[in-house]
């Protein structure tokens, strides 16, 4: 569902970011494309993520944007703020005396992560011929699953869901991002192509 195939690239993002787990996740989520709630999913999620640094997270995932891939990032701290917008295939604006104009946002994942994907394949072969470090543990795999099937229950029960970490046996890889300015609060904006295409 929702939880497991898109919350979970957002799971990932968030915590990575911050370099930690939440300790409780709240979800709220509806379904308002037909075909979506007839299987029991949802195409819209609200979920919040409490961590123990105090920083509350926000991730809100839909399966439908008719206007592209959309996936935004912002972290917001008590001094500066971090954007991630989302990326076009042309940067060029147009501007006239009828307005501004640019290209659309990328359709779907495969075009907006393109690059990502590269750079992935390239990272997989430097492991396999031995030449770097795998860059994720394997905490960082598991815990995203975990914290899906959190708010995945959250959602269907309507409680908050409290989490608790070992960590004495594997770390979690994190971000190179210079996050010591008080950061309070990160929001993830995901909306995805017409997932109705592909259920025919």
């Amino acid at each position: 569902g929702i939880f497991h195939d898109c919350m979970v690239h957002d799971i990932d993002m968030i915590t990575w970011v911050l370099g930690e787990l939440p300790t409780q996740v709240h979800s709220m989520a509806n379904s308002q494309i037909p075909e979506i709630a007839a299987i029991d999913d949802f195409d819209n999620v609200v979920t919040t993520l409490i961590f123990p640094s105090g920083t509350i997270g926000i991730i809100n995932v839909n399966r439908f944007a008719s206007y592209g891939y959309d996936q935004r990032l912002e972290v917001f701290g008590m001094k500066a703020m971090y954007e991630a917008n989302n990326g076009r295939p042309n940067n060029a604006v147009r501007s006239s005396e009828k307005g501004s104009a640019v290209d659309p946002i990328f359709h779907s994942f495969p075009s907006r992560y393109q690059e990502s994907y590269y750079a992935e394949m390239d990272c997989f072969v430097d492991v396999v011929n031995g030449d770097k470090v795998l860059p994720i543990t394997y905490l960082n795999s598991s815990a995203v699953s975990k914290i899906a099937d959190a708010a995945e229950k959250s959602a269907r029960s309507g409680e908050p869901v409290n989490l608790i970490w070992d960590t004495t046996k594997s770390q979690m890889a994190i971000s190179n991002l210079p996050l010591n300015f008080g950061c309070t609060i990160v929001t993830i904006k995901f909306g995805g192509i017409n997932i109705c295409n592909f259920l025919y």
